[in-house]
């Protein structure tokens, strides 16, 4: 099958509702465990989303017109015209929000075109797909995307998890792999610099509603589940590695220095003034230094490891935990704890350095109060 690849900025309704036919067609071949009603829930959605997504690339059937042909009839990046599309991709900030292929183009190479232009045109390093769609999982491994992290709900709260996928290669890659790189890369100071203005504007745009502030921390974030929310004075480096699931409270002035990954289970407490931090720096003060190469660039030694928070999880305030820490679910770590070594579940661990003190058990219950308050 012939086709050619076009980037759309302006998107009349008679495209939108074309890519909306083309993506109900294809997760009715590739999305079984959606039911009927739940693909017809979606359709503004995905209409929403087609429409204001950064970046699309819309895949159509046929030769490429001339360019001549296509001043001529006005069609470059505009629309429809009588061209038959096959497939589309959506990019925002680096992220591959969405990629769906007609079943009838299917296996012709389009995807992998798709992704491929993605990633150049709109430096994708990162998307989410179902786990219950395995054949899209095995077409990004396939291309070279691994996955960092795992959600039991989609971004609409429903129960399908989504794996969280990330490239295997590239500084980023580099940045979560656990060992040395150079922190000074360019692509990394703009992905801050990007960062650091949406969380400014999460912090301190008086005008933002409710809605508005969710929706940059879902932009941001590798994942925000249902019911989670975050607190004024929250501070990132990145904020594409931290991973919340649903019904998750980070009271103010959260701070997550993600350098790798920083993930959450569900119903996760934390207190006021808490810190994740992932990276590590060289012992030796003059490796550790940063330093200016010939050409005027920066570079700085670094290297992370991750963090996993289990469910149902509290952190009481000013708890700083360490690169590499495991927390496990249903534990409790005390206020002003700095946690450097993993705490098993259904703990209660406190202290600097932080240790686990006794086990949590239905001794420490209060149902009888939950009980009288009609709440147990």
């Amino acid at each position: 099958m012939v086709f050619y690849l076009e980037e759309q900025v302006r998107r009349p309704a008679e495209l939108i509702e074309a890519l909306a036919l083309v993506w109900e067609r294809s997760v009715c071949v590739t999305h079984g465990f959606l039911s009927e009603d739940a693909i017809v829930g979606m359709r503004p959605e995905v209409r929403g989303e087609l429409a204001g997504i950064d970046m699309l690339a819309v895949a159509f059937e046929g030769q490429e017109p001339a360019a001549g042909a296509q001043a001529a009839r006005g069609e470059s990046g505009h629309g429809i015209r009588g061209r038959k599309p096959l497939a589309f991709a959506g990019v925002a900030h680096g992220k591959l929000e969405m990629l769906f292929v007609d079943p009838a183009a299917r296996g012709c190479g389009v995807g992998r075109a798709l992704l491929a232009y993605a990633m150049s045109e709109g430096d994708v390093h990162r998307l989410d797909v179902n786990e219950q769609n395995p054949q899209a999982i095995g077409f990004y491994e396939h291309e070279g995307f691994v996955v960092a992290a795992r959600s039991n709900f989609d971004g609409a709260g429903r129960p399908f998890p989504l794996l969280h996928m990330e490239r295997a290669s590239g500084i980023r890659a580099e940045m979560a792999s656990g060992e040395w790189f150079d922190a000074g890369d360019a692509a990394l100071a703009r992905d801050r610099d990007h960062a650091g203005a949406t969380i400014r504007r999460i912090n301190a745009d008086v005008s933002l509603s409710e809605d508005d502030r969710r929706n940059l921390l879902c932009e941001l974030f590798g994942a925000v589940g249902e019911g989670s929310a975050v607190a004024a004075g929250v501070q990132v480096d990145y904020g594409y590695h931290i991973f919340m699931g649903k019904g998750c409270y980070f009271n103010f002035n959260a701070t997550f220095l993600d350098g790798a990954c920083i993930s959450f289970g569900d119903d996760v407490w934390v207190g006021p003034c808490c810190t994740f931090a992932t990276p590590l720096h060289p012992l030796l003060g003059r490796e550790r230094a940063m330093r200016n190469g010939a050409d005027g660039t920066s570079h700085l030694a670094e290297r992370n490891l991750p963090i996993t928070v289990g469910s149902d999880v509290w952190l009481a305030s000013n708890v700083t935990v360490n690169p590499g820490v495991t927390i496990g679910d249903g534990a409790v770590v005390g206020s002003g704890s700095v946690v450097t070594k993993d705490i098993p579940p259904r703990m209660l661990a406190l202290g600097n350095p932080c240790r686990a003190v006794r086990e949590i058990t239905e001794q420490d219950s209060v149902a009888d109060l939950l009980a009288k308050a009609g709440v147990a």
